[in-house]
């Protein structure tokens, strides 16, 4: 065994550990929530946009509706933040030519990163759309 073929296998050895983790319903869980959470999310804003906005007319409190943007907002954030730790926990790398759960879990939290940004803003855009119309207009 050559010094190459023996600090390969080292490498690889730290890199099936950090993503062991992965092969379970606990990091599974992970990276599936930092995957979905933030289209969820946007998905969610949408439909209580339209709600708080009733409710807030009737109530007259036009501020209510900020409420859930922030909340839904956050929700995408935390989402993006938990596929940067999973994409951290296994070695923050983008390219990779092996099929190993280290390349699955990489590629599938980069996904969950960009997909809770895109999530984020879409969250920001309707949220803008609270700042200008006032929820009591009528056409």
């Amino acid at each position: 065994m050559s010094a190459r073929e023996s600090s390969e296998s080292l490498f690889r050895t730290t890199t099936d550990e950090s993503a062991a983790g992965f092969t379970r319903w606990p990091g599974l869980l992970s990276l599936t929530l930092g995957t979905l959470l933030g289209p969820i999310a946007a998905l969610l804003n949408q439909e209580l946009m339209y709600s708080v906005n009733m409710w807030a007319c009737g109530h007259r409190m036009p501020a209510v509706v900020h409420i859930v943007p922030v909340l839904c907002l956050s929700l995408a954030v935390g989402a993006g933040l938990m596929a940067l730790r999973d994409w951290r926990a296994v070695g923050r790398g983008v390219e990779d030519e092996e099929a190993t759960i280290a390349t699955r879990t990489r590629f599938v939290a980069l996904l969950g990163m960009s997909i809770s940004f895109f999530s984020s803003l879409v969250i920001l855009a309707m949220w803008a759309a609270a700042f200008v119309f006032d929820p009591c207009m009528r056409a």
